[in-house]
């Protein structure tokens, strides 16, 4: 009777918890969390417009591809496409929500959701989510990015 009640009690306090436990935010190594630090960095400097996003934090070698553009594209069309990009609206609010971050020596590769709220000009804000992959390599300058692909998760 006993172990019936202990293991009820149990199931009732596993359920009860699950709610929590999935809201909290994941247990990371050092370098996962220096990776993680670099992809909020970047876009704490892609928002403001600064022009350090892409040029200061993009591998020579790195691809980026959206749903925005027809093909992958490299860091020189990155960059001209961000200071273009930039000239046409800005972004009020966005949230990162980071879904994993996996290493293998030198090289993250980190999942993200983006919610982003965007405005041009005086229209009416638009609301965007989207899916992020991003890999990263370690230089002797830090961590770079080697590709960024994203696509839209619906309005």
């Amino acid at each position: 009777m006993h172990s019936k009640l202990y293991a009820a009690s149990a199931a009732l306090f596993v359920i009860a918890m699950a709610p929590l436990a999935s809201a909290q935010m994941p247990t990371w190594s050092a370098e996962q969390t220096e990776a993680w630090k670099v992809v909020q960095q970047s876009w704490v400097d892609d928002v403001a417009q600064n022009g350090k996003w892409p040029a200061n934090y993009a591998d020579p070698q790195m691809v980026v591809w959206s749903s925005e553009f027809a093909a992958p594209r490299g860091k020189d069309s990155a960059v001209r496409w961000t200071k273009f990009q930039n000239t046409q609206g800005k972004v009020i609010q966005y949230e990162l929500s980071p879904q994993s971050i996996s290493l293998s020596g030198d090289t993250a590769v980190v999942t993200y959701a983006l919610t982003i709220v965007s405005q041009r000009g005086t229209d009416k804000p638009d609301w965007g989510k989207e899916a992020i992959v991003e890999t990263l390599v370690r230089t002797t300058t830090g961590w770079k990015f080697l590709s960024s692909t994203s696509f839209a998760l619906g309005k």
